[in-house]
């Protein structure tokens, strides 16, 4: 590919290797995509506008991906790992699974409120973009199922809870979560935090003192 096909580099000399160039090209991208699908919705962004954001040639773009939906797939996976990232710094140290839980929550909440056009990508926009982008999201959104389960040791003994409590668990809050950003109002996820550490801890730990540690957050 010829060196100008990369698009721009910093004004004056510099020693980027090819590879780092075109490492820099794909985060264009993918932050050039998430751009386009926040301002007209995934099915309306075009190659066009995704190459506009990212001020780089088409060329580029088909060295980088496939398709649009591929381009889409990078990005959430991008997402998802800066997720992983936060809530396994969140929860370092904390020995108790309820503040666990809702350290974990705190992160993930505070982080897409933070950039609401990447909390529209996954949460809402993920949703029409394509099959293999629905199937990487459920996927990412099974990941929780381990981490609630630990919460089933809190128990104090009673009726054993159906196996279907953890994916009925995430259903809640997944829907919670893309019911405000559908609405316009992502950078308020974080307002949710109260509503979703008592959905994490009420099946584990009982409704009054799931609901005196929501209370507290």
């Amino acid at each position: 590919m010829p060196a100008e096909e990369l698009g721009p580099l910093p004004a004056g000399r510099h020693s980027y290797s090819r590879e780092q160039v075109a490492h820099h090209q794909r985060e264009r991208l993918i932050a050039g995509l998430a751009e386009a699908v926040a301002e007209k919705g995934y099915a309306a962004v075009t190659l066009t506008d995704i190459v506009k954001q990212a001020k780089v040639s088409r060329r580029v773009f088909y060295a980088n991906f496939e398709s649009k939906e591929q381009c889409f797939l990078a990005a959430l996976e991008v997402v998802l790992a800066h997720l992983r990232e936060l809530v396994a710094e969140a929860v370092a140290g904390i020995p108790d699974w309820p503040q666990r839980a809702i350290a974990a929550s705190r992160a993930v909440l505070g982080f897409l409120a933070s950039e609401p056009d990447l909390a529209r990508l996954c949460l809402v926009e993920s949703r029409g973009a394509g099959p293999a982008v629905a199937a990487r999201f459920n996927r990412a959104v099974g990941e929780m199922v381990p981490l609630l389960r630990l919460g089933r040791a809190e128990r104090d003994g009673g009726r054993p809870l159906p196996d279907s409590t953890e994916d009925s668990t995430i259903g809640s809050l997944v829907s919670l979560a893309y019911r405000k950003a559908a609405a316009g109002e992502a950078g308020r996820l974080g307002d949710l935090l109260p509503d979703c550490a008592e959905l994490v801890l009420l099946p584990y730990l009982g409704p009054a003192e799931a609901a005196r540690l929501a209370r507290a957050v």
